[in-house]
């Protein structure tokens, strides 16, 4: 009888585990009650509780008291650290995770327009000069993990091939073609929430955390090259935090 519950209580985790990881419940959705659970597999509601307990603590679901099993994570992909205080960290996300994961792009947008007072502020550029726009979902294993959009002005990079922007580094590029090296960056990082718009992009549900970066990037001669906005899902990044000494 023991052995029957205890393979009862895997069953119950493997298959809502399964779904989850199929996309049956995306981020944020709620998953059925322990009632209904207990009912569709003919068990007490303690083994189904001992699933739900082991799925908890392995980071795909979370309770809400009066609300139910929520899903917080429909992947097996692990915890990404950004502005993790390394060298990589600035040589843009191409090269700071290809050594970890397979890194691929979705190119959304790729098109020159003027430059408005905000862009052109933070490039040291007059407004109304021609940059490069840039929209790509950026996939970690094929899983996509943020949206970034790029402004890159053609005073500094007057060709981008869009190979590199389906394919390769973008900043990589940057570095082969100016012959300069990718200095330093300077980045705000503030919470936030999905719309349905950018949720829809990633496969995930309106309304989940978003950590959002403002960044601009700088090569090893002052130039700002870049003032990019990046979307990233909070259930896969986190922040490494500062170390300040005194």
């Amino acid at each position: 009888m023991l052995l029957e519950k205890q393979h009862k209580y895997l069953e119950i985790k493997e298959k809502l585990k399964n779904d989850i990881l199929a996309h049956k419940y995306l981020i944020g959705e709620s998953i059925p009650s322990e009632r209904d659970i207990a009912r569709e597999y003919q068990v007490t509601r303690v083994t189904v509780q001992k699933a739900m307990a082991s799925l908890v603590q392995d980071g795909f679901i979370e309770r809400i008291h009066g609300k139910g099993m929520f899903v917080l994570k429909n992947t097996d992909t692990s915890i990404y650290i950004l502005n993790n205080e390394k060298s990589d960290s600035i040589l843009g996300f191409s090269r700071e995770f290809q050594s970890k994961v397979k890194v691929t792009s979705q190119l959304l947008t790729f098109e020159v327009i003027d430059a408005d007072h905000r862009v052109a502020r933070h490039l040291d550029i007059a407004p109304g000069e021609k940059i490069y726009f840039i929209r790509r979902i950026r996939l970690l294993d094929d899983i996509p993990v943020l949206i970034e959009e790029s402004n890159i002005p053609l005073s500094v990079i007057p060709e981008i091939p869009e190979t590199v922007l389906r394919h390769g580094s973008l900043y990589r590029y940057i570095e082969d073609f100016t012959h300069r090296k990718i200095k330093d960056a300077d980045s705000i990082i503030e919470a936030a929430l999905f719309d349905e718009q950018m949720a829809a992009l990633l496969n995930i549900a309106p309304g989940l955390p978003m950590l959002k970066i403002t960044e601009v990037t700088r090569l090893d001669n002052k130039t700002a090259f870049n003032f990019s906005l990046s979307y990233n899902r909070a259930d896969i990044f986190r922040v490494k935090n500062m170390r300040i000494e005194r």
